[in-house]
């Protein structure tokens, strides 16, 4: 085969290869190609102990993360990808007892509720609750980590809704 053709056969490929209607970035994300803007509606903080400054930042850092990591523009309301939802848990429990003090050590646990809602793919819908959790020592007072924990915990639902949305998992 001479270089013509091969040059032929090359265009043709990169051509079509364009016609794809998924669209990857160089981040990895998996995002059909008319989607073009989302929107983030207000978390509001429904868990029985209240940090008072979760439910903001919990909705910049999804937005951020949307913007910084996709192609998608931020939009008031309505759209392509529709996120709302609210922070359902924040609480400590006992992970571990010793016989001498009682709580060794102490689990964080965070859980946030997704409605998911994409108007041009519905299949794609979906609501969902993403929780993590952190275990620290019980001697520690939680004031001292609250800021810390609640800012990893943050990033890791955060990660997992976009994993589950950006990523197809």
């Amino acid at each position: 085969m001479n270089w013509i053709n091969k040059g032929a056969i090359l265009s043709v490929l990169t051509l079509f290869s364009g016609c794809f209607w998924k669209y990857y970035d160089f981040k990895g994300a998996n995002i059909p190609n008319d989607i073009q803007s989302f929107s983030v509606q207000f978390f509001t903080n429904e868990a029985s102990l209240v940090n008072p400054k979760l439910s903001m930042a919990f909705t910049e850092k999804l937005k951020t993360k949307f913007q910084t990591e996709t192609r998608l523009g931020l939009i008031a309301e309505n759209g392509d990808y529709q996120f709302a939802g609210a922070i359902v848990d924040y609480r400590l429990d006992p992970a571990s007892i010793s016989a001498e003090t009682g709580a060794a050590q102490t689990q964080f646990t965070m859980s946030v509720r997704i409605e998911f809602n994409c108007q041009k793919y519905p299949e794609k819908n979906f609501t969902k609750t993403f929780t993590s959790s952190k275990i620290f020592d019980a001697n520690t007072a939680f004031a001292s980590l609250e800021d810390n924990l609640t800012e990893e915990l943050s990033t890791i639902i955060v990660q997992q809704i976009f994993s589950a949305v950006a990523l197809d998992w």
